[in-house]
C-alpha cells in the first residue's frame, strides 16, 4: 500500500524563516497518490518511527530530495560554564555558536534560522498531528489510540520543556506568573501566525498537565529506545519538577521511573567502566579516544533517546574542559579517558591544544537516561536530608565509573552531600551541554550555586549575566509574529 504522508511533516511558520511545506513520504516507505492521507492508526504510529525524531536537530525535508540538517540546538553546549575556547578554534564555528560562547545578547542575525527554536517546534508539529487526529483514526483499538495520543502529548510536553528552558527565565515561584515563557502550540497549523508567549507558570502547568494525563496510557514496557513509554514519562515529569526546584515532587516521579525499570523489555543498566573502558579504546591509537563506546541508539544507559550532536567538541577542537572541572576527577576516575589534550581530527598527537577536549561519543543523549536518573534522585534525597539514601544512589553511579575505593562517599552533613552530588553532575556530564540546565536552576540558589560565570578567550573574559539565562527570541520569529515581546 502506498500513501502520501506529506502533511505529517509540514513545518509551521512559527518555526522557520524559510517556511517550506515538506514531504516525508519515506515515513512509511510509501508513494504519493496526489492527496495527503493520514487515516489509519498504523499511519499515526508510523509518524513516530521517523528516524529524524531520534535526534535533536533542525531538519528540512524537501519533496524529491534527501533530508538535510539545518543545524543543532547547540547553544547550551557553548554557554555551559564547564568549557573554554580559544579564538582560532572558536572561529571555526557558526556565528550564533561564537556569540553563545561569549554570552552575547543577540545570538542570531536577521537571516538566521535558529535551531534552538526550530528543532523543538518542528518536532512538536509532528506530535500535534498525532494528538489532533489519532482518536478519529480507523482500523485500530481504542487502547492503541490512547497509547499513541499519550505518546504524542508526552512528547509535546517535552518539546515545551526544552523551549522554556532556552527562551524564558528560570522558574521562580514568586515571578513565574508574570515572566514570559514561550508559545504553547497544540494545533498542527502550518499556516499559523501571531503566536503569543504564555507565562512561565502557564507553560509549566501545561507540561505537567500533559504528562500527568499521558502517563496512565503510555505503554508499560519500553520496547524501543526511540519510543516514549511509561518509565520515560515518569522521568520527564520528575525532571520538570527538578528543573523547577520542586525537589519533593521530583523525587516522587523519579522514584516511580526507577522502580519501573524492571518492567521494561530492553536491557537497562549502568555500564561498568572498570571492566569495559579498556575494550572501548583502540590499543595503539589513543588519539581516537573512547571510540568504541556503545552506539547511543543501543546504549543500556538510555531509557529514551533524543541525541544531541557534540561533534564540534569531539572532532573539531572547538571547546576544551576548564582546568577546574578536569581537576574534579580523581586519579582513578575512568571518565578522565573521555578527555585528553590531542587532536582527533588529525589523528596524531597535538599537544599544542589549549586544554583537554572531549573525544567521545560524537552524539550525547539529552533524553531520559540512567546516570541522570540516579543523580537527580540522589540530589532530591540530599535536599530532603536523607543522607543515607543519597549516599546509596550516588555510590550506585560512582561504583561504575571508578574503583570501589574511590567510589565510597563518607559525608555527614546535608550541605556537603548536596555539593558533592552537584560536583558529580559536573563530572558525569562535562562537555555535553547538560550543565546549562543545572546553571539555570542553581543561579538563584544562594546555598548551592556552584556556577563559574566566566568564559576566557585569549586574554579577554566574558561574564554571564542573569538576563542571558534566557536566549532572546530569534529576529525571524519576531518578524513573523508582530507584537511578540523579546527578552531583555
Amino acid at each position: 500500500m502506498k500513501i502520501n504522508m506529506k502533511k505529517a511533516s509540514y513545518i509551521p511558520a512559527l518555526i522557520l524563516v524559510m517556511t517550506i511545506f515538506t514531504g516525508c513520504k519515506k515515513f512509511l516507505e510509501v508513494e504519493p497518490k496526489g492527496l495527503d492521507v493520514i487515516k489509519r492508526v498504523e499511519h499515526y504510529n508510523g509518524l513516530f518511527n521517523n528516524t529524524n525524531l531520534y535526534n535533536f536537530a533542525n531538519i528540512r525535508n524537501i519533496p524529491g530530495s534527501l533530508p538535510f540538517i539545518i543545524g543543532y540546538p547547540g547553544a547550551p553546549v557553548l554557554m555551559s560554564d564547564d568549557v573554554f575556547s580559544s579564538a582560532p578554534y572558536l572561529g571555526t564555528q557558526i556565528l550564533p555558536y561564537q556569540n553563545a560562547y561569549q554570552w552575547k545578547d543577540d545570538l542570531f542575525q536577521e537571516e538566521d534560522e535558529s535551531s534552538e527554536w526550530g528543532t523543538f517546534y518542528s518536532q512538536n508539529y509532528i506530535f500535534n498531528v498525532v494528538a489532533n487526529g489519532v482518536m478519529d483514526a480507523t482500523e485500530g483499538s481504542d487502547q492503541v489510540k490512547r497509547q499513541l495520543l499519550a505518546e504524542a502529548r508526552a512528547n509535546r510536553a517535552y518539546m515545551h520543556l526544552m523551549l522554556v528552558n532556552l527562551f524564558a527565565k528560570p522558574y521562580n515561584v514568586a515571578t513565574a506568573g508574570k515572566d514570559l515563557g514561550v508559545p504553547i502550540v497544540t494545533v498542527a497549523d502550518a499556516g499559523g501566525s501571531d503566536y503569543k508567549r504564555a507565562t512561565v507558570q502557564a507553560v509549566y502547568e501545561f507540561i505537567i498537565a500533559e504528562l500527568k494525563a499521558s502517563i496512565p496510557d503510555l505503554p508499560q514496557q519500553t520496547v524501543n529506545r526511540a519510543r516514549l513509554a511509561k518509565t520515560a514519562g515518569y522521568y520527564l515529569l520528575g525532571q520538570t519538577y527538578f528543573w523547577m526546584g520542586d525537589y519533593s515532587n521530583a523525587l516522587q516521579q523519579l522514584n516511580l521511573a526507577l522502580t519501573s525499570l524492571p518492567n521494561n523489555s530492553l536491557s537497562l543498566g549502568l555500564y561498568n567502566y572498570n571492566t569495559l573502558m579498556a575494550s572501548w579504546i583502540t590499543a595503539g591509537q589513543p588519539w581516537l579516544g573512547v571510540n568504541r563506546y556503545p552506539v547511543q541508539t543501543l546504549s543500556n544507559e538510555h531509557i529514551y533517546i533524543k541525541l544531541m550532536s557534540i561533534n564540534f567538541l569531539t572532532s573539531r577542537n572547538t571547546l576544551f574542559l576548564k582546568p577546574n572541572v578536569f581537576s574534579l576527577y580523581s586519579a582513578g576516575d575512568l571518565r578522565r579517558r573521555f578527555f585528553f589534550n590531542n587532536s582527533t581530527t588529525n589523528a596524531v598527537p597535538a599537544p599544542g591544544l589549549p586544554g583537554q577536549q572531549r573525544n567521545a561519543p560524537v552524539s550525547y543523549n539529552w533524553g531520559p537516561n540512567l546516570p541522570d536518573l540516579y543523580l537527580m534522585i540522589a540530589e532530591c534525597k540530599a535536599r530532603a536530608n536523607d543522607l543515607a539514601g543519597a549516599k546509596t544512589d550516588l555510590e550506585t553511579l560512582r561504583r561504575t565509573r571508578m574503583p570501589l575505593a574511590e567510589a565510597t562517599v563518607a559525608l555527614t552533613t546535608q550541605d556537603a552531600m548536596v555539593k558533592v552530588i552537584l560536583d558529580e553532575r559536573k563530572r558525569e556530564f562535562a562537555g555535553t551541554g547538560l550543565r546549562w540546565f543545572d546553571m539555570r536552576r542553581l543561579w538563584s540558589d544562594t546555598k548551592y550555586n556552584n556556577i563559574d560565570p566566566v568564559h576566557p578567550l585569549d586574554g579577554s573574559t566574558f561574564n554571564l549575566r542573569v538576563e542571558r539565562l534566557a536566549l532572546r527570541i530569534p529576529p525571524a520569529i519576531l518578524r513573523l509574529n508582530p507584537g511578540m515581546p523579546d527578552n531583555q
